[in-house]
């Protein structure tokens, strides 16, 4: 979804189940997959089985809202962590948006369940306002920038597999799917990983007395995703890049909040206001050296490291959508997730086939 957020999030469930129907024509199966399909041909329903291999190509837009949870800041080995961290610089909104395509390979292992790889590559951009302010030790504001906005766009890949399991009856159907996704940027030195589990229930509806293999099946479910095993990612960045006014904005407000304390202890008595005084002297100090230390850092000009640690909002959607088979070998999907903090969208085209 920082410019790593990426989320993506890339979860390809299949197309179809297991339904009663009418019987096989034939006993005989002529696939090596599925295990058990045997099974299925004996109890009558051999004719509902989907070919057992597939090959889908989808595109995916994804959106999400994210918190930044902690955030460490070094340069040249030097640790700028005590002025410049997750606090200080105020994180007022983090959103990470993603559109590309994804394939994913599948085959039928046992008439109930589905297996696949998946693999993706994806443009995406991370939008971030932050609003960096600076507390003396009494909790009062000593400096505050105004709010900066960012848009920083990367290229990713991820690739992952899964699994869904499947049930069905009398055109109603049930399905389970769970998988494990990486995702590479040039942004960040580790992978990211992802876990989805979703559910769905729907029913399937046939527009076609000649065609019995056309139809359309829409369902509604739960989507769970999540970064999993990692406390944070290590990442590099030119500040510049991000915000490239942020140099003279930076040193500006400094200036003028020096000048505007120097100015109203000008005002006040040096004897009944003297703690007043010591207050405005000691917050010039402070900013000083604040001012200094970035300063002197080159922050604004070089390559930054960064350590980032960062949380979804909200884990679940609301999905709903459908699958339209034209026939044993063709089929299409489309599918739309929502939350608070989440969307999703997802189109795709499938080829079955059997060997």
């Amino acid at each position: 979804m920082s410019r790593p957020f990426i989320l993506i999030f890339f979860v390809f469930l299949s197309s179809n189940v297991v339904g009663q129907s009418s019987s096989q024509d034939s006993t005989d199966y002529p696939y090596v997959l599925p295990i058990w399909a045997d099974k299925v041909i004996e109890r009558g329903m051999g004719d509902e089985m989907q070919l057992p291999f597939g090959l889908n190509v989808n595109y995916v837009n994804a959106f999400i809202d994210l918190e930044i949870t902690e955030f460490e800041l070094s340069f040249g080995g030097r640790d700028l962590t005590g002025i410049i961290n997750s606090e200080t610089l105020n994180f007022t909104s983090v959103t990470a948006t993603t559109n590309g395509a994804n394939f994913r390979a599948d085959a039928w292992i046992l008439p109930f369940m589905n297996v696949y790889g998946l693999f993706s590559k994806v443009r995406g951009s991370t939008g971030v306002s932050l609003q960096p302010t600076w507390y003396d030790s009494t909790g009062d504001i000593i400096l505050q920038l105004p709010e900066f906005s960012s848009k920083v766009e990367f290229d990713a890949i991820a690739y992952g597999a899964g699994s869904t399991l499947i049930y069905g009856f009398d055109n109603y159907f049930m399905s389970t799917d769970f998988n494990f996704s990486r995702t590479e940027t040039e942004l960040l030195e580790d992978q990211v990983t992802y876990a989805t589990f979703s559910t769905r229930v729907g029913r399937r509806f046939f527009p076609s007395k000649k065609n019995r293999h056309m139809f359309i099946a829409g369902y509604i479910g739960a989507m769970y995703r999540d970064f999993i095993g990692s406390d944070g990612n290590n990442g590099s960045i030119g500040l510049d890049e991000v915000f490239p006014d942020a140099d003279a904005t930076f040193n500006q407000r400094v200036d003028d909040k020096v000048q505007a304390n120097e100015d109203e202890i000008a005002d006040l008595h040096p004897i009944f206001d003297a703690s007043e005084i010591l207050k405005l002297r000691a917050e010039n100090a402070i900013l000083q050296e604040i001012q200094t230390t970035v300063n002197d850092s080159g922050l604004f000009t070089a390559s930054i490291d960064y350590f980032i640690r960062k949380e979804m909002i909200q884990a679940w959607t609301f999905q709903f959508g459908f699958n339209f088979q034209i026939n044993k070998t063709w089929a299409v999907r489309g599918e739309y997730g929502v939350s608070d903090s989440q969307r999703f969208l997802m189109t795709g085209l499938q080829y079955r086939f059997g060997l």
